[in-house]
């Protein structure tokens, strides 16, 4: 078996021993930084069977790692990629990483710097199972981290000032659950009921969020979604092939129709609920979203991105900000209680959202969280609209 070593010099001796004693592998190239024609000569020269790639090869000539694996994968789709993570430090970067490998098919994915079980996976391929299985095993560790208030359903409560001057993550600093209260609201009784989600930065699934609340109650309510977002509604009509002109009046998805703003104000009344995706929250949006029953912004806690939450919510008016819901994707538990300590203090409601791919499916987690939201209204029932709209198969 023809294989190729991918991977900074250091690693080199270190691998060429763990191969040594293999006689059915055969180590024909070692490449030790990338650049222009590293993917050709791997494709072309020498065209191994297996490519053996280490997580932090040297990158010259703007030629990143993830353009070499997305190259070969076309070029040679039946060479099998040996991906070496090396030892996880962050969850959650881990997980994106080997979630966006296993989308690429690349399933032997090494979580410690051992050359020898680089070797291993060389004779033993593991299966996409194996790699989800890994995910898993990580999350189902994460959540036993996380923190957990129970509901205590008290009436009255008193909040600190908001105050959100985040201490590091990797802080510790001492925290007294037991003076943490939660208020049980009574349920409000509606006939629709209008729910705005936006989003602090782009690309925190704004779009997704809102298809996803959707698809939770579409199930027993005719439900609208509205995307304020034209470019974004546009692409989903030519996604589906649906010419963008013939979808102006609107789309129906999986027992949800879909509308683009300009029909905002011409909905039939017969919706139970009505969503706007705002996506990246614009200013002369924000009227719009604040006459909203239910608020719900998504925000980055990424270090680089957290002061722009921080300034959102302490540049606004504290009745305000308490009667909008928080959801933080791609953050890990330890991080998100770091952060939640502070935001359930000054009463604050925040969420930590959990990765969920197919939007009509939603995670478990992500609607017990929707539910919790949605938990201080009840919806009285009226028939469903009668209009026709492009349905999406």
């Amino acid at each position: 078996m023809n294989i190729v070593l991918l991977a900074d010099k250091k690693i080199r001796k270190t691998f060429e021993l763990a191969v040594k004693n293999e006689p059915e592998i055969n180590l024909v190239g070692v490449e030790m930084v990338i650049r222009g024609n590293t993917m050709s000569r791997i494709a072309d020269h020498h065209n191994p069977h297996v490519l053996v790639v280490y997580r932090n090869v040297p990158e010259k000539d703007g030629i990143t790692l993830d353009d070499v694996i997305s190259f070969l994968q076309m070029k040679r789709p039946n060479m099998r990629i040996v991906y070496v993570y090396g030892n996880i430090t962050d969850h959650e970067e881990y997980i994106q990483m080997a979630e966006h490998l296993i989308e690429n098919h690349v399933y032997d994915i090494i979580c410690d710097n051992s050359a020898e079980n680089a070797v291993s996976a060389i004779n033993a391929p593991m299966t996409e199972e194996d790699a989800r299985k890994s995910i898993e095993d990580i999350r189902s560790a994460d959540e036993k981290e996380q923190l957990v208030v129970e509901d205590d359903d008290l009436s009255d409560i008193t909040y600190e000032e908001l105050d959100l001057d985040f201490p590091a993550v990797t802080t510790n600093m001492k925290f007294d659950i037991d003076n943490v209260l939660v208020i049980s609201n009574p349920a409000k009784e509606v006939q629709t009921i209008n729910i705005g989600i936006a989003q602090l930065q782009h690309h925190n699934g704004c779009t997704h969020t809102a298809l996803e609340i959707a698809s939770l109650l579409s199930k027993k309510n005719s439900v609208a979604v509205v995307f304020a977002d034209n470019d974004t509604y546009e692409r989903l009509a030519v996604y589906h092939k649906i010419n963008p002109l013939a979808a102006r009046e609107g789309m129906n998805y999986n027992g949800i129709d879909i509308y683009p703003y300009s029909k905002h104000e011409e909905l039939p009344e017969s919706y139970n609920a009505v969503i706007y995706d705002y996506s990246y929250l614009r200013e002369e949006q924000k009227n719009s979203f604040d006459k909203c029953e239910l608020k719900i912004l998504l925000a980055s806690a990424a270090e680089w991105d957290i002061s722009t939450l921080v300034k959102y919510v302490e540049y606004n008016d504290p009745r305000y900000i308490r009667d909008i819901s928080i959801l933080l994707p791609r953050v890990s538990p330890s991080k998100f209680s770091k952060y939640n300590k502070r935001f359930l203090k000054s009463g604050v409601s925040a969420y930590r959202l959990h990765n969920s791919p197919n939007w009509t499916a939603p995670n478990a987690e992500n609607l017990e969280i929707y539910k919790k939201i949605l938990s201080p209204y009840t919806i009285k029932p009226i028939a469903k609209p009668k209009k026709r709209l492009f349905k999406i198969k």
